[in-house]
């Protein structure tokens, strides 16, 4: 049998900078900064939250730019968990990612900015999840025309909904009304600061995605981490910037409880009228977190398909274009059909039962790649796995006392890739 083809090395830090921040600044900075009022009382409590959840997000990256380091290669968590656990769980993790959690995440988002679709032009307020699978057949179309095209327009994207966001907050300061800076603060709990930190550690999630293209990425030894690292910073003062702008705009206790709070404190100081410009960047905003994840998604099942674990269809790229067109197809696919059968709200919840057990894993797997001394350009500081196990095992056990029912229906879904793993031995035992 002929070997898989390799996809080769065209990626730059710039694109893997791009891919990092456009996959994480989706949703979050348009709802969590309300969150973050509701617990914070001052600008600078409301700082400290989100350099807490950068300091976490940062710890994450480089966690897994560690381990990208040390295995560069194109798979991500995939590849850590086959060296370090094996290929049954590294099937399990793999097969959750490709077929469950990635595409139930992008289809929350693509139905986030197919909804806002509808602020701008009415007449698709009702026909939400045809907008949402137009624009994951578009982002699908983008990344099997060519790896540069995927790139390129992850670059364009980025590019505009960091400067949009930045310039919308800016004029609206600018003209913000004077009355409502000086309302007091809403009381704030411990329950209130715990939702204000799962609302932040949300909005920085996705930092994982950028290694799924090691393969591609030139130099990954040190690109990988300097595209983390510019990333990391580039999203804490845009969240920053975003934040201090609500709390200028808005009194504390209204903000506090808009469920658009930057639409509303974008409102408040330009009118009516910028809903729709509003509207459209979140179009943007979440058109580039699809796009993102597609570009890196897809290079986990041809990873999975090049080792053998699943058939060897996956793996083939296209001759021409040079792209894993057959698993950017799935990963298309997958993700309309979850379009269809549920809502933003419902694939969220499902999304966030599970990854952090992944998070958690994937920060081990590093732990046991420094005790066995691999050759690798790039080490995170000690504690950077150390914290991501902790907030780990603190997220997924905080979500099995919520609703103990959901969380265990997560994890059974992702365990029920198991017998899919020993269906296919028996398959490749019958075919060998």
């Amino acid at each position: 049998m002929t070997p898989p083809a390799r996809l080769r090395r065209e990626l730059n830090v710039i694109d893997a900078v791009a891919i990092f921040v456009g996959i994480i600044l989706g949703s979050g900075v348009f709802v969590a900064p309300a969150q973050v009022i509701g617990a914070a009382s001052t600008p600078l409590a409301a700082i400290g939250l989100w350099l807490a959840g950068a300091t976490i997000a940062a710890c994450g990256a480089f966690t897994y730019a560690e381990c990208g380091a040390r295995l560069p290669a194109n798979g991500g968590f995939y590849v850590y968990y086959r060296e370090v656990y094996g290929e049954p769980l590294a099937f399990v993790g793999g097969w959750s990612a490709t077929f469950v959690t990635y595409p139930a995440s992008t289809a929350a988002i693509a139905l986030l900015g197919a909804q806002y679709g509808g602020v701008i032009l009415p007449s698709l307020a009702d026909k939400t999840r045809w907008v949402a699978t137009v624009a994951v057949l578009a982002t699908g179309a983008l990344n099997w025309a060519g790896v540069r095209t995927g790139a390129t327009a992850q670059r364009i994207l980025t590019a505009f909904k960091v400067l949009t966001v930045l310039g919308v907050c800016g004029a609206a300061l600018f003209a913000r009304p004077a009355e409502v800076v000086a309302a007091a603060p809403p009381p704030a709990s411990l329950a209130v600061l715990l939702t204000a930190m799962v609302s932040v550690l949300w909005s920085y999630d996705g930092w994982s995605d950028v290694t799924l293209i090691t393969g591609e990425l030139e130099r990954p030894e040190r690109n990988l981490a300097r595209a983390v690292g510019i990333g990391v910073v580039t999203l804490f003062i845009v969240y920053v910037l975003v934040q201090l702008s609500v709390m200028a705009l808005l009194p504390p206790a209204v903000a506090a409880a808009s469920p658009r709070v930057l639409a509303d404190a974008v409102q408040a100081a330009l009118g009516t009228g910028a809903a729709s410009l509003l509207a459209a960047i979140v179009c943007v905003s979440t058109f580039g977190s699809v796009n993102g994840i597609v570009l890196t998604a897809s290079r986990l099942g041809h990873a999975m398909s090049a080792d053998g674990v699943i058939p060897p269809w996956f793996a083939q790229l296209s001759p021409r274009r040079h792209t894993p067109s057959r698993t950017i197809a799935v990963m298309v696919a997958c993700t309309t059909v979850y379009i269809w059968a549920s809502d933003f709200r419902g694939l969220l919840e499902f999304f966030g039962q599970t990854i952090w057990l992944f998070y958690g894993l994937t920060a081990v797997s590093a732990l046991l790649l420094r005790r066995r001394g691999r050759v690798h350009g790039f080490r995170a500081l000690w504690f950077a796995p150390w914290i991501v196990v902790a907030t780990a095992l603190a997220m997924s056990i905080g979500l099995a006392i919520a609703n103990p029912q959901r969380f265990f229906i997560g994890v059974a879904l992702v365990s029920a890739a198991l017998p899919a793993y020993l269906i296919w031995r028996l398959v490749k035992q019958r075919l060998a």
